[in-house]
């Protein structure tokens, strides 16, 4: 080692030793800016909820992000990040759904399907192949969850309300989307009253989810256009999977798994995922022409978020439970209803090619 190089080496020697033992000094302080910024924009959340509790409109307009197509203040952004971060926990619609952040309410977005390529001789006419284009119109629409809280927790807002709202939100909101993408709600909304959907009709007399088969899921899967077997994945509830996993052959041997074996990843090689708005066996009523289990890619289901989020809180209101029959006077109870309000729609691009449905028989 020459004198230059020893030079070199002491000098970078010496900027080690100095960087290093200045980290105890320098530990987490970008990670700790980083927490501090987060507890910040929780405040913020938290001041808006008091803020909108207490009817202050000049600082409900301060602490919000802008203002909604109908003129609402819309939620400060740590809020609807938080939902737009949780939902995908509790919803298969936002985890595998190609998700599409909506510029306005209307929204149109081209489609086309594939060509074909062909082998050309030597000064041979090359022969044309025209996509057949179409779009798919997203149109935002309302999805609502109202929520019963003590006018104290409200009242004195704090970080840790805000994360129980976006919490119970998310789950609520993503609910109704897989309600919505997978069951359908209303018109031919949703894989299972899409018309373009391929059923594949379980034989006669198997007119009860009960009834399924390993066939029917393989007669299912072959309406499958090839080019969505790629991501293609079965999409059940979890009691339906329980009746499959409850199949055997002739011999009596489980066909999907042994008891004692773990949970399969497959059935007939394309994964499973449960949904828990879907059919199960203990559903009220006939399961008689009904479908109850989808298989296809999701990618060709289009959720467009407009990624706009409003809070209401009402103290007067008398308020309907879930089971359709009891009410609840909040001024009673001393409880407020706070009402968040998401706009997103739900469209399928490709229905008749990417999904298909197992159907019960009539």
């Amino acid at each position: 080692m020459n004198e230059q190089e020893k030079l070199m080496q002491e000098i970078v020697d010496k900027s080690a030793e100095k960087v290093l033992s200045s980290l105890p000094n320098r530990k987490d302080v970008f990670a700790d800016a980083n927490k501090n910024d987060v507890i910040e924009a929780k405040q913020k959340s938290a001041d808006f909820i008091k803020a909108v509790y207490a009817n202050d409109l000049a600082k409900v307009k301060a602490l919000s992000e802008g203002t909604s197509t109908e003129g609402k203040e819309l939620v400060p952004e740590y809020f609807a990040n938080e939902i737009v971060r949780l939902a995908p926990n509790y919803g298969v619609v936002r985890k595998y759904a190609r998700n599409f952040v909506m510029p306005a309410p209307t929204v149109r977005i081209p489609t086309a399907s594939t060509v074909t390529a062909y082998r050309v001789a030597e000064k041979s006419a090359i022969t044309a192949s025209m996509p057949a284009t179409n779009q798919v119109v997203l149109t935002a629409k309302k999805v609502a969850v109202l929520i019963p809280m003590s006018n104290e927790l409200l009242k004195d807002a704090s970080v840790n309300t805000v994360d129980l709202l976006t919490t119970l939100s998310a789950e609520a909101l993503s609910k109704h989307e897989d309600l919505w993408g997978f069951n359908g709600t209303t018109g031919t909304e949703g894989i299972f009253l899409n018309s373009y959907v391929p059923p594949y009709t379980m034989t006669s007399g198997m007119d009860d989810y009960t009834d399924v088969t390993a066939d029917d899921l393989l007669g299912a899967l072959s309406l499958l256009d090839e080019s969505a077997l790629s991501g293609a994945k079965w999409y059940m509830s979890f009691a339906i999977f329980n009746i499959i996993r409850g199949l055997k052959d002739t011999y009596g041997r489980y066909i999907v798994q042994e008891p004692a074996g773990g949970q399969p990843a497959t059935l007939w090689n394309l994964p499973i995922v449960f949904v828990r708005t879907m059919p199960k066996p203990s559903d009220q009523g006939s399961h008689a022409n009904k479908p109850f289990i989808a298989v296809g890619d999701l990618s060709y289901m289009i959720f467009g978020d407009m990624r706009q989020y409003e809070i209401s809180i009402s103290k007067d209101a008398t308020i309907v439970d879930t089971d359709g029959s009891t009410t609840i006077n909040l001024f009673q109870q001393d409880m407020s209803a706070v009402r968040v309000i998401e706009r997103v729609d739900i469209e399928l691009a490709e229905p008749a090619k990417a999904f298909a449905v197992v159907k019960t028989h009539a």
